[in-house]
């Protein structure tokens, strides 16, 4: 069943995996684990004792935060943290209009708007560099339909075709049922822009324009797509997707450090940032900004801010029938100054916003400026998690909390133990076995207690450091896929059990695992791979074709469809022959189906009569 290899390599890694990795669960269990000392842990067991920042706070759910360092003057040296939803789904600069509607992983729209604080003042650092901008191959801006092919399959965004679960209220319940191909887009250039390519905008609701896009973005594209050349299925990539992802690394060298996953709502967050030897002892500002889509209130939500409809003709019916308008309350800044110095540790706290963009017109000149609170909420008691609130107060009633440790505190500071027994298992939910995994450790040994555990997930080898950090952070057995949160209280040696999440069916994985301490010192990394099964389906009363052109199981629209079957089809004998050959037949178009967006919408077209009687029937 297994078999070793790599042990030659010039990292010292051995592997042991499955040969079989398909045939059965058992198999899927099979994992390998290696140990090696991270490149840089002994030259900084020589060097200086670091002087290291604690960062405190606690976001509300669905929250996409940065973290950035600056001096007293406002100019900015370098960021602590980018959630994974803008650092590497490139939410902030992809194809699709920027007012384009939202949803549970809402594939298209460029979210100028996200965290454009921190997008500016990164910009405006000497030296600094904007990335290329991204728009649709072949199809307007403001048209999420697919006009030609243009699309490839999409392991992570998705569109729910059920108008009802793809509303704000539904977005918990909602789930990527099926394949999804989506435009991953091409750079524009400069003759789209000498030739005025422009995006549908309204200035105000039903006074709208086409609004011309300039070459570059302040935010980064997304660094998923890979490859699809010589894959299964369509594949309609424009090359510049090839090079999306070395584009970024090329305008911010440390995107992989500073990516972390989307963090689990009102659950306390501690981010770790190691200050460069040549900083001087003197005073600066940690900055946090965080944003909440659908933040609604009476100042900000989808009234004052709807779907926008002008100019007419420039929208589609995605925009019009699904999803939902986003723009409730901008972005909200928290700033806390304090003095870097080699002695102990001192903490610095603030409870107070220091403002917001307040305001959702992002072509405006003074766009991405700190602006006042006005028209925010801020109070906890009678708009919790909202506005002021998305960082929640902790007991002494604070929202952002620095602590600094001086070089002393860690001059006499061991790194972490690596773990051991680094196992992973089929989940024993079938139904979530391709997507989910059982994960499981021995805790690391540490002088002054275990930071935290870094779990990073990669479709590559992890075999050094940078391979390492180049894996996405694992995420959590949830539908939301927030960060992996792995308890680090257990005694050194004990089992740790979690649950991983974010992984696609079919797929094979290198989980790498390390400990970090409160000084920031890494552990050896530890590697496992592991392969994920084929997804399993439910076989309860199947509608195939139904299923595979709205998207879910679960849509209305198949629940009166199933009805018509069951208590008008099945009742006589013509009726039970139909049923007989569509179940025969119903797969093979269904696989058909699934594959093509604009069937899929041809489907569901010709589905509405029918849907139509059955709920007349009803």
């Amino acid at each position: 069943m297994t078999s070793v290899w790599g042990q030659g390599s010039s990292h010292g890694v051995k592997h042991v995996r499955s040969t079989s990795w398909r045939s059965t669960v058992a198999a899927l269990s099979c994992i390998a684990v290696s140990v090696f000392a991270p490149s840089l842990a002994s030259a900084q067991a020589q060097a200086l004792a670091p002087r290291v920042l604690e960062l405190r706070y606690t976001p509300v759910g669905n929250a996409q935060v940065a973290i950035w360092l600056e001096n007293m003057a406002g100019q900015f040296l370098g960021t602590v943290s980018l959630t994974e939803a803008v650092a590497t789904r490139g939410i902030g600069n992809r194809p699709g209009a920027s007012q384009m509607n939202s949803g549970f992983r809402w594939p298209y729209g460029r979210r100028e708007g996200v965290l454009p604080i921190w997008a500016h003042r990164r910009a405006s650092a000497p030296g600094a560099r904007a990335f290329k901008r991204v728009i649709f191959q072949k199809r307007p801006e403001g048209y999420a339909s697919r006009l030609l092919p243009d699309a490839s399959r999409d392991e992570y965004f998705c569109l729910s075709f059920n108008n009802a679960r793809s509303r704000k209220d539904a977005l918990d319940a909602v789930s990527c049922a099926s394949v999804f191909t989506s435009d991953k887009g091409r750079f524009i250039t400069e003759t789209d822009v000498a030739n005025a390519y422009a995006e549908p905008y309204e200035d105000a609701p039903l006074v709208g324009r086409m609004q011309p896009l300039s070459l570059e973005s302040l935010y980064p594209p997304r660094r998923d797509v890979t490859s699809c050349a010589g894959a299964t299925g369509e594949c309609n990539n424009h090359p510049d997707a090839a090079s999306f992802d070395a584009h970024v690394r090329e305008i911010m060298p440390d995107i992989d450090a500073i990516s972390t996953a989307t963090p689990k709502g009102n659950e306390p967050q501690s981010r770790l940032f190691t200050v460069p030897s040549e900083w001087p002892d003197t005073a600066y500002r940690a900055c946090l900004e965080i944003n909440v889509e659908g933040d609604y209130n009476v100042t900000f939500d989808d009234k004052r801010f709807p779907t926008p409809i002008e100019p007419e003709g420039n929208w589609d019916s995605y925009n019009y029938d699904y999803g939902y308008a986003y723009r409730g309350q901008p972005s909200v800044v928290y700033c806390v100054p304090f003095e870097l110095h080699t002695s102990g540790e001192a903490t610095y706290r603030t409870a107070a916003a220091d403002g917001s963009t307040g305001s959702w017109d992002t072509y405006a000149p003074t766009y991405g400026t700190l602006g006042s609170m006005d028209g925010m909420s801020n109070d906890p008691v009678a708009a919790p998690g909202s506005g002021g609130d998305r960082l929640r107060q902790d007991e002494r009633g604070d929202r952002f909390v620095v602590v600094v440790k001086g070089a002393v505190t860690c001059e006499a500071n061991a790194a972490p133990s690596g773990v051991a027994n680094l196992q992973l298992h089929a989940y024993p939910n079938e139904l979530r076995a391709h997507e989910w995994a059982a994960l499981q450790f021995d805790a690391a040994s540490d002088d002054r207690g275990v930071f935290r555990y870094d779990v990073r997930v990669s479709s590559e080898p992890i075999t050094d450091e940078a391979s390492f950090m180049r894996g996405l952070m694992a995420k959590s057995a949830t539908v939301a896929g927030e960060a992996l949160a792995v308890p680090t209280g257990a005694p050194a040696g004990s089992t740790i059990n979690v649950n991983l999440g974010g992984l696609s069916e079919r797929s094979h994985y290198f989980i790498g695992v390390r400990a970090i301490d409160a000084c920031a010192q890494p552990g050896p990394i530890v590697v496992a791979e592991y392969s994920t099964s084929t997804r399993m389906f439910a076989t309860v009363s199947p509608c195939f074709v139904a299923t595979a052109a709205y998207g879910t199981p679960l849509a209305a629209e198949i629940s009166a469809l199933r009805r018509l079957r069951d208590r008008h089809l099945a009742s006589h004998g013509l009726g039970r022959m139909f049923v007989a050959g569509y179940n025969e037949l119903g797969p093979k178009l269904a696989a058909f189906i699934r594959e093509h967006e604009g069937v899929r919408a041809v489907t569901r077209l010709a589905l509405t009569p029918l849907v139509a009687l059955a709920n007349a029937l009803d």
